[in-house]
């Protein structure tokens, strides 16, 4: 059975032109340098992306912004609406202990993915910032009978700090990318209008549709047949019902150890902590989360040029000592900070399930949490009639009679019997 990858929405309104008929079906991500078919047919203006076929136009939109080599945002627009696509990029580096080796790489998923979902929320609402800019101009000039002799000097200063935070929602992971060459990792994450619309109307439980089996076997043959990324979420939607899949992906690395109790005990917690990661994210995608970023910079720069100096450090003009050459001094200084950070808080629904994997060279731990609308109304009726059982076997017909009761026919086996410890170990 073929299923269609859909992506979720931000919960933030887009604008009112976009059209809830954007359907992203069946997409391949582009490669950098890949011919597109029908490429000619979109056009690109700055950051939003034009055409008419879904497929082609969102190739095109991811091609371009790996093949800039940057983190950014492009709108998608085609004739029935516009989706947003964004990626974010992160580096990692290799050590000689491959534990922080895969933390690293790990880190680096991490990282790709809140610059991507920080750029969502700063499109859709808007950076704040405060910035200065502070530039000065000295001259010291001396004049004596004989010469002239000057000092020159141009300072500037320059800082900003800038921020974002909104809530977003239903985000979905696009495609993940490990470059070994460059050791640059990267998230790309998408939203459409059509399945914003589609998870909205489908909120909530819903009549039992499809057997709970039945879903983990589509989930598992999905898996197979596509990437478990380390991060992020995806929907799979049943073209026969209609129904469609929530998952939300967790990862981490499987630390090893010379130890093999201890090792044990690594891979135990590897397990626990990427279950914790999936429904994190799996909740951040149907609740929605708090993004939030802080970045600032600042830059300091010196450009003098001096003739003289004042000698012994003393200001008097007719103390200074003259230079036999002019001397240059230009310095610049860069700091800069970035800061990123989501809040995810709530409670999935009932009947989310959790599946482990271990991949194929033992180094990471998956896990996917699921839901669906099948699985929460299953759930919320096996405790319907758990509690409804509790409820029938709390019945009373009688008091209980505390009064005599004792019998010499009564029932009366055996317990266990024999000699414990041997006489001579004692």
């Amino acid at each position: 059975m073929k299923f269609k990858i859909l992506t979720l929405a931000l919960a933030i309104s887009l604008p009112t032109y976009a059209s809830e008929s954007f359907d992203l079906s069946d997409l391949i991500p582009a490669e950098p340098g890949q011919s597109i078919p029908n490429a000619d047919k979109v056009t690109v203006k700055g950051d939003v992306v034009i055409g008419t076929d879904d497929v082609t136009t969102v190739a095109v939109a991811h091609q371009t912004l790996i093949e800039e080599e940057e983190d950014g945002i492009k709108m998608i627009k085609v004739g029935s609406g516009m989706g947003i696509l964004s990626v974010g990029s992160a580096s990692y580096q290799n050590f000689n202990n491959y534990n922080a080796s895969l933390l690293s790489k790990r880190g680096a998923y991490n990282k790709a993915f809140l610059i991507a979902k920080k750029q969502f929320v700063a499109n859709m609402k808007g950076v704040s910032l405060i910035c200065s800019n502070v530039a000065s101009a000295s001259m010291d000039v001396i004049d004596s009978g004989n010469e002239s002799v000057a000092n020159t000097g141009d300072r500037q200063t320059e800082s900003c700090v800038e921020s974002v935070s909104g809530s977003l929602a239903g985000y979905v992971t696009f495609d993940v990318d490990d470059d070994i060459d460059e050791k640059l990792v990267r998230v790309s994450l998408i939203s459409t209008p059509k399945t914003r619309a589609q998870i909205r109307q489908q909120a909530g439980a819903v009549a039992v549709t499809t057997a709970p089996n039945q879903i983990f076997k589509h989930i598992v043959s999905d898996l197979k047949s596509g990437i478990l990324p380390p991060v992020g979420a995806k929907v799979l939607t049943n073209p026969e019902t209609g129904e469609n899949y929530v998952m939300g992906f967790g990862s981490a690395i499987v630390r090893t150890n010379k130890n093999k109790t201890l090792s044990r005990k690594l891979k135990t917690v590897a397990k626990r902590q990427s279950e914790t990661r999936a429904r994190s994210a799996l909740l951040g995608t149907l609740k929605g989360e708090k993004v939030y970023w802080d970045g600032s910079f600042d830059e300091k720069q010196m450009d003098k040029n001096t003739q003289f100096n004042y000698a012994p450090e003393t200001l008097d003009p007719t103390q200074v000592a003259v230079l036999d050459e002019e001397q240059s001094t230009f310095i610049n200084q860069l700091k800069t900070t970035d800061d990123y950070s989501t809040l995810t808080q709530g409670k999935l629904p009932p009947g989310v399930s959790t599946k482990s994997f271990v991949s194929n060279d033992g180094n990471w731990q998956y896990t996917v949490a699921v839901y669906a609308p099948s699985l929460e109304k299953t759930a919320q009726k096996s405790n319907k009639q758990m509690n409804s059982s509790s409820t029938s076997r709390a019945k009373t017909t009688h008091k209980i009679n505390a009064h005599s009761g004792q019998s010499e026919k009564g029932k009366n086996t055996r317990a266990a019997s024999g000699q414990v410890s041997k006489s001579g170990d004692l």
